[in-house]
């Protein structure tokens, strides 16, 4: 609610109370007789003060019952409009979303002129059990009234009300929940950050918030839940490669954060940790061969960054950085044009061959911080769960050859893998890497990772194999082996999602059979929905619209999973968060433009470079 408040054409006189309430009148009317003038006509609007509140926007606001003045009138800035509804106790109820420290409530009562409420304001931590606030009546005026109580953390306010001095109706123009302290500002102050701040290995009860000063320095991150930052955690050290961990979080909540670096301050920016295994939702989006800073990458972001869209996480497929991976190509081509997402999304990445030209994608290590939960600690095969979800990134590079045995190994990363899905207990696996399995796209199958890794997904019950390298989009029948499933078979669909910017690429063979779907044409993104025993695949494509639809059911198990008390046991196994500066400066190649054509050729066909 803005602070200065639009008057109302309902602040009338008394013929409201013998008109509109008169018994037996069915609504709590503000409709004034077409004669009489409205305030905007008698020569400007009115305008109320909402003092000493700062004000908190609701994520969600219900009510007990209404009139068919719904509530969420009452967050639409606009006094002309209400939520009422008859009898005494009826109740009111904002959802800040996360938890937040509150000191009042403030309302604007509909008709506050002509009769006092009684009211009772009652907060709670999980919508479940209230405490109460307040309790006491209304002023006889027209203004947003601010209640203050002392300060508490709450997600939940709600307004129950005994009626009124003239009747049982209960009707509010506007409410807001007001915060201990006004919000952090959302805009950068100070020089700018060469790379601003992107998230990291985001869990259920840590995160790391990476970034880059121009200068040398130690910088710190603010943190807390909603607005409400009363945590502070330093660098340790200086550098101006920095990834800062944020510790002692919880699961499924909304957090905010600031970075203060070398005199400059980063706006407001949140994120949400990871939800408990007992979540049965979640929703993540994948693309791949997106990393030129072209045009069409760009076009495909201004989709993915829009509220529909806007997922809990991001997974990388691979060619994240054109075209040879290198440091300067990360910045330029991935962080650069990605800078609004990753600062409020964690990214998820696999390396691509194209990361793999530049010193078997020593960058990309560099300049990611990934999960590294694997005997070898390498961040380049690795697993997390997210609610209902296993996720498991492979280095489908190391699987063909690229990597060298110092680096990774086939076998390694076939019995890590192994061991990992054998041990997982979440209700949905997705599998992610970069060479597809099945494609009909200028690439071709990939059967190495066919053949080494798909009888891993089918007997440990793997649900969706997202990849890249192909610059289209085909999405397979359910596959088993090296054919279609059976009726009696359980088959996997395989997805490529190779068109997130980088050049698209047309078929130049007839569509094969065990092909569902198939486009070179449109650049896009996948949208994933799971919902208890439902997942919604959706193509979407950059001039947001749904290309491909895939919907998976499954009957999930009634057996209880594991414990909401019992978090995931690889908290500490991230690379270790300090920067990372090296001996002497970084020397990078230049940076091709944006918009010309990356290398056709495959880097596996070229010389990578030590």
């Amino acid at each position: 609610m803005r602070n200065r408040l639009l008057g109302s054409t309902c602040l009338l006189g008394a013929w409201l109370v013998t008109g509109c309430e008169s018994p037996p009148a069915p609504t709590d009317s503000d409709f004034p007789p077409a004669s009489l003038p409205t305030p905007a006509a008698e020569g400007g609007e009115a305008s109320l003060t909402a003092s000493n509140c700062n004000v908190l926007a609701a994520k969600a606001v219900t009510a007990s019952a209404d009139d068919g003045n719904v509530p969420s009138n009452t967050q639409d800035d606009d006094l002309a409009t209400r939520w009422s509804a008859q009898g005494t106790g009826v109740w009111l109820q904002m959802d800040l979303g996360n938890v937040q420290a509150l000191t009042g409530t403030t309302i604007a009562w509909h008709r506050g002129n002509e009769r006092q409420n009684h009211f009772v304001l009652s907060t709670s931590q999980d919508g479940v059990t209230f405490t109460q606030a307040y309790a006491g009546d209304s002023a006889l005026n027209t203004s947003a009234q601010t209640t203050s109580f002392s300060s508490r953390n709450a997600r939940y306010v709600r307004i129950t009300v005994n009626g009124n001095t003239v009747n049982d109706w209960s009707s509010i123009a506007e409410t807001r929940a007001c915060a201990a302290a006004a919000p952090p500002s959302t805009s950068d102050s100070g020089t700018a950050l060469p790379r601003l701040p992107y998230l990291q290995s985001v869990k259920q009860t840590s995160a790391i918030v990476a970034f880059r000063t121009a200068t040398p320095c130690t910088p710190s991150v603010r943190y807390g839940e909603g607005t409400n930052l009363t945590s502070t955690v330093s660098a340790g050290v200086a550098g101006t490669r920095h990834a800062v961990k944020l510790s002692g979080l919880s699961a499924g909540r909304t957090y905010g954060y600031v970075v203060e670096a070398c005199g400059s301050r980063t706006g407001l920016r949140s994120f949400q940790t990871s939800t408990l295994s007992t979540a049965t939702r979640a929703h993540f989006t994948a693309m791949g061969d997106f990393g030129t800073g072209g045009s069409a990458q760009a076009k495909v972001m201004a989709v993915m960054a829009q509220p529909a869209w806007r997922s809990e996480l991001l997974l990388a497929l691979g060619d994240n950085a054109y075209p040879d991976g290198t440091d300067a190509e990360f910045q330029a081509h991935l962080f650069t044009p990605m800078a609004g997402l990753l600062r409020e999304v964690p990214m998820f990445a696999t390396p691509g061959n194209h990361e793999y030209v530049t010193n078997q994608a020593q960058p990309y290590l560099d300049n990611l911080y990934l999960p590294a939960n694997n005997p070898a600690g390498t961040e380049r095969y690795y697993s997390f769960d997210w609610g209902p979800v296993h996720f498991l990134s492979l280095d489908s590079n190391c699987a063909v050859g690229l990597a060298s045995a110092d680096r990774c190994t086939l076998s390694a990363q076939r019995a890590w893998a192994e061991a990992d899905l054998a041990a997982n207990t979440r209700p949905w696996t997705v599998a992610f890497f970069h060479h597809p399995s099945w494609s009909s796209g200028e690439h071709g199958s990939q059967l190495t990772m066919r053949r080494q890794f798909g009888p891993l997904f089918e007997k440990y019950g793997v649900d969706l194999v997202l990849t890249g390298h192909d610059h289209d989009y085909e999405r397979s029948k359910p596959m088993f082996g090296d054919a279609m499933a059976s009726s009696t078979q359980r088959g996997i669909p395989y997805l490529v999602v190779g068109s997130g910017g980088a050049t698209l690429r047309a078929f130049a063979t007839p569509q094969p059979t065990w092909s569902a779907e198939r486009d070179a044409a449109a650049y896009g993104f996948l949208d994933v929905t799971v919902d208890g025993g439902t997942l919604v695949a959706r193509l979407i494509t950059s001039s947001n619209t749904v290309r491909d639809t895939l919907t998976l059911k499954k009957t999930l198990p009634t057996a209880a999973r594991v414990q909401a008390s019992a978090l995931e046991d690889a908290e500490g196994r991230d690379t270790p968060p300090a920067p990372v500066d090296g001996p002497g400066p970084r020397v990078d190649s230049p940076v091709p433009p944006a918009d010309t054509a990356e290398s056709v050729a495959d880097p596996e066909d070229r010389f990578l470079r030590p």
